[in-house]
């Protein structure tokens, strides 16, 4: 499983002074929770509360959900082999590096999830095990209480970690393919939640009506790329051309401002 995702906003999320705050696979539902009352606790005004990159933060989430939906994918083809790997991928490459994030946040049980995710055996204990460690990334996202904006410029980051690992000259690797195939479909998935206002980490505020008319143009072009990607499930490198997800950025750019 590469590790070319993301890297330059996830270095970034050792936490940043003075920062403010498919058409293929039938999406899985997430869990939308309702995060836990905040006591605020005013610091020393020699040492003010350093702020996390949301935006990084919101974009190794988003990683963490592709290899999910991947490895439930590959179970349902029966390929067990193929979706241990993704299950696994959250504790080997991402959850490390945005260990100390969470830990600020109080999300102590979130790699437990992942590890009862890598464990599990037989249909019911995977289905379960999967529940459970989207309902963590249902209450990170939460925890986090991103601006509109916010969530635009993560699925932008998300589609750009996905272009960069297409080989635009010749044949993608396959393990770079379903990862790149992955983080398109998790885009897609945040794309239209957000278009039909049902983006659960929003909390009922009301974003700009332009976020969400552009966020409703934008779903077409995101689902006719997905109908032009190959099956992940493909054996052998790929050939692929990602103009379409960088006319997909470009759109997403001007849209986050």
């Amino acid at each position: 499983m590469t590790q070319a995702f993301f890297l330059s906003a996830l270095l970034a999320l050792a936490i940043s002074p003075g920062v403010a705050g498919p058409a293929k696979a039938q999406a899985l539902d997430t869990e939308a929770l309702q995060p836990p009352q905040t006591v605020l606790v005013e610091a020393p005004a020699s040492t003010p509360a350093p702020t996390l990159d949301k935006v990084a933060f919101l974009t190794a989430l988003a990683r963490i959900e592709a290899d999910v939906k991947l490895g439930v994918l590959f179970v349902h083809d029966g390929a067990d082999d193929k979706a241990v790997v993704h299950f696994a991928a959250p504790r080997a490459e991402t959850i490390p590096v945005i260990a100390e994030t969470l830990h600020s946040l109080g999300l102590v049980d979130f790699e437990a999830r992942f590890a009862d995710l890598e464990a599990a055996s037989g249909d019911d204990a995977v289905k379960a095990a999967v529940k459970q460690a989207l309902r963590e990334l249902s209450k990170a996202r939460l925890k986090v209480r991103p601006t509109a904006q916010q969530k635009i410029q993560s699925i932008e980051a998300q589609l750009v970690a996905a272009a960069a690992l297409f080989n635009p000259d010749g044949l993608t690797e396959v393990a770079d393919f379903q990862d790149a195939w992955g983080i398109v479909m998790v885009a897609r998935d945040q794309i239209d939640l957000f278009a039909r206002g049902k983006d659960s980490t929003l909390l009922g505020r009301t974003p700009d009506p332009a976020l969400i008319t552009g966020a409703q143009d934008l779903g077409a072009l995101v689902d006719n790329v997905m109908i032009d990607l190959p099956d992940p499930a493909i054996p052998v490198p790929v050939p692929f051309d990602p103009a379409s997800i960088t006319a997909l950025i470009e759109e997403l750019a001007v849209l986050a401002g």
